[in-house]
């Protein structure tokens, strides 16, 4: 029994040592030994050995990488073909050691389940607003053209009804778009398999849905007897009409507000880069931004809402991936035919992100689903990414290849990718694990032992608490310090 002074509270019992110092899922190693330089060491070795196995070449070429610290192939396209293609390898090592696996699958497959909403803006853009401009989509009545579209999912797409309206129109669609493949090549009863059978199964069961009136010249070259065919042809142009009613028609784009289908980036206007009002007739001069932008601060807590993980994923898509073509600007620079850095109208030079992060490739990783992937790039230039995102700078924005149009929203790309690693089981652990031991990282692939040699850091902003983290990895001691006020913590913590 313990002994505790009468009217106070009982000592919490000590934790256990399997709590504190559990056996992560790679043999050999204990949670405790995630922050012993040595042990990291041997992490390492770890690592590589099973690369080794899996892929002798990429091995190789990642070990002659980190021998040369990075020189040899800083900012080049081999730089990011190389570390993309190991950042998945060191992901399923990372899961397997937090015995995370089912979980990173999990996420990879959420994401995935997503690239139907990317394949229906597409469509809207590319597609449906060609076919049905805004002067014919004034044609339609909004509410039984929705009626229809709401009527053909229910009868012949019924699963898509267990998602959210933007994707279950999107899976809808992209259904839709691959049969439009197989009918074109043919008889669709000639071509036989499951598509025919799918097919035909939602023909049937739209068999009360009126789409006749969707004939249209899609529908030459299909023969009358060929039912399937029309059925995907009148379909596809019901959902091209109802795109493009809901892209173009003011009194429409209420029902899809919020769906990044119907998000277009607008143009830069470097005069009025702020939305103003101006509230008095009497008194032009008087301006004001939109309530609509209005955030109030309370005290230290965040008052700005993130995006959401759709959001994320419309922001990757639209990136161009310029890496591949060496042209990621947001993160080297804008440069001119000189080799100079250009500016933007307003003066500002456009020299990229200032701490060189490998951000096209983040958004190719974070695409395929793979977010510990995308961190562990992140981390190589920015280990301290949570007080970055989008809460501070943005001047890669500023440098994107958009020059002329609404940039890639790339703090909020980051801010994304953390977050999603921070909502796996041990996601702070396997975040924080990155910053002290990231075999992509070819000039500190693990921190150092203690060198004996201590430093004071004074101030800890960004710049302070990121100069401590790198001096700790480096082997120093480092107290730090900081002058400014802090709020007392809630009595409960």
């Amino acid at each position: 029994m313990q002994n505790f002074t009468p009217g106070a509270q009982p000592a919490p019992p000590a934790p256990n040592a399997a709590q504190t110092n559990f056996e992560p899922g790679i043999d050999g190693f204990s949670y405790g030994d995630l922050y012993d330089p040595a042990r990291l060491r041997d992490l390492t070795a770890r690592f590589h050995a099973e690369l080794e196995r899996e892929d002798a070449a990429l091995h190789a070429a990642l070990l002659e990488y980190t021998r040369s610290r990075g020189a040899k192939l800083k900012g080049t396209r081999a730089e990011s073909d190389l570390l993309i293609a190991c950042a998945p390898h060191l992901s399923r090592f990372v899961a397997r050691l937090f015995r995370v696996e089912a979980e990173r699958e999990a996420h990879a497959a959420s994401v995935r389940a997503q690239d139907a909403v990317f394949e229906f803006k597409n469509f809207v853009t590319r597609r449906a607003t060609k076919r049905v401009p805004a002067e014919r989509a004034l044609t339609y009545d909004i509410d039984s053209l929705h009626a229809s579209l709401d009527a053909l999912r229910r009868a012949a797409f019924a699963d898509t009804l267990a998602s959210d309206d933007e994707l279950g129109v999107a899976r809808m669609t992209a259904r839709l778009l691959a049969w439009e493949k197989f009918v074109e090549k043919g008889e669709a009863a000639e071509i036989g398999g499951a598509a025919a059978r799918e097919i035909a199964e939602a023909r049937n069961a739209a068999a009360g849905v009126a789409l006749a009136e969707f004939e249209s010249d899609a529908m030459e070259g299909v023969a009358a007897s060929n039912d399937d065919a029309r059925f995907v042809k009148r379909a596809l142009r019901l959902v091209e009409a109802w795109a493009s009613l809901h892209a173009t028609r003011a009194e429409a784009k209420e029902r899809v507000k919020g769906w990044v289908s119907f998000r277009a980036p607008h143009p830069l206007d470097y005069e009025h880069l702020v939305q103003l009002e101006r509230p008095d007739a009497d008194l032009p001069e008087m301006m004001r931004g939109l309530d609509k932008n209005l955030r109030r601060r309370v005290g230290f807590g965040l008052t700005d809402a993130r995006a959401t993980r759709r959001e994320v994923l419309d922001e990757v898509n639209y990136c161009l991936y310029c890496h591949e073509r060496d042209k990621d600007s947001c993160s080297k620079g804008l440069r001119g035919r000189d080799g100079a850095y250009k500016r933007n109208p307003l003066g500002i030079v456009l020299e990229g992100c200032p701490l060189d992060e490998k951000i096209s490739e983040m958004h190719v990783l974070q695409r395929d689903g793979d977010s510990i992937a995308a961190l562990a790039l992140v981390v190589v230039d920015n280990p301290m990414c949570p007080g970055t995102g989008h809460r501070i700078c943005n001047d890669c924005m500023k440098s994107c290849i958009f020059q002329k149009q609404e940039p890639v929203n790339i703090p909020q790309a980051e801010t994304g990718v953390l977050t999603d690693v921070l909502a796996l089981p041990y996601g702070f652990e396997i975040y924080a694990l990155l910053t002290r031991w990231n075999p992509l990282n070819a000039k500190r692939p693990h921190a150092l032992p203690y060198n004996g040699r201590n430093i004071l850091v004074v101030g800890l902003g960004p710049a302070g608490y990121t100069l401590a983290h790198y001096l700790l990895n480096e082997g120093f001691g480092v107290v730090g310090i900081d002058g400014l006020k802090i709020e007392p913590l809630n009595p409960e913590l």
